[in-house]
């Protein structure tokens, strides 16, 4: 007798599931193909569903691509929110908070090229939103804590709305080019110029990188 046929488990997914898959999968076809070079046949093969039910989730691959960059942005305000609540130990709350951008931005660098080079003017509408959120989320939380004697600057929110600008543009100015970006180089760059303008204890400089140990014959 011929072995019985072992039928493959249907796995059902909420309409939720299939839709992070989708998001998940098209992050990843993108980041290998880039975003004019990609189907939504491939995209559709790497969210696990059929091509017809792509359509059912989203019109076209520019709208994947927003859907995409919407939850990158969501991650600024998310990590802002989060470590604004931790505490009020002010310097290091914020410091923290510099740090968690900086690294959130450049994890994410080829999907700012890829949305910036994609001219989707949703997505940078999208952004512009969330940057003006976080700034005013920041000012908040350093407008409380001049009170509190922590922070010093003649108008607390035009500095805050500087320092954050200046930052996202060096970013922006480093990810467009395609430099090799060292994060904690960037990171000791943006605490630097925040505690000088808001009057806070110098940043100490990283430590040099070792130098190389001479060879020994042998």
């Amino acid at each position: 007798m011929a072995p019985p046929v072992t039928r493959r488990k249907r796995v059902t997914r909420s309409p939720e599931d299939r839709r992070a898959a989708l998001v998940r999968g098209a992050a990843k076809v993108f980041r290998e193909k880039g975003f004019e070079a990609a189907t939504v046949a491939e995209l559709a093969e790497a969210g696990e569903v059929a091509k017809g039910t792509f359509y059912l989730y989203f019109d076209s691959k520019d709208q994947l691509l927003g859907a995409i960059w919407e939850e990158y942005v969501d991650g600024f305000l998310q990590a802002t929110r989060e470590r604004l609540e931790e505490s009020e130990d002010w310097w290091p709350t914020l410091d923290r908070l510099l740090r968690a951008l900086v690294e959130h931005a450049v994890e994410n660098a080829e999907l700012h090229r890829i949305v910036y080079g994609s001219a989707n003017a949703k997505a940078l509408d999208l952004c512009r939103s969330s940057n003006r959120r976080v700034v005013d989320l920041v000012g908040d939380f350093v407008e409380r804590g001049a009170r509190a004697g922590a922070f010093e600057a003649c108008d607390i929110r035009l500095v805050c709305r500087m320092l954050f600008y200046a930052a996202d543009g060096l970013l922006d100015d480093m990810i467009s080019r395609g430099e090799d970006i060292d994060p904690e180089a960037v990171v000791t760059a943006v605490r630097e110029l925040t505690h000088r303008g808001l009057g806070g204890p110098p940043v100490p400089s990283p430590p040099a990188p070792a130098a190389p140990r001479p060879r020994t014959g042998g």
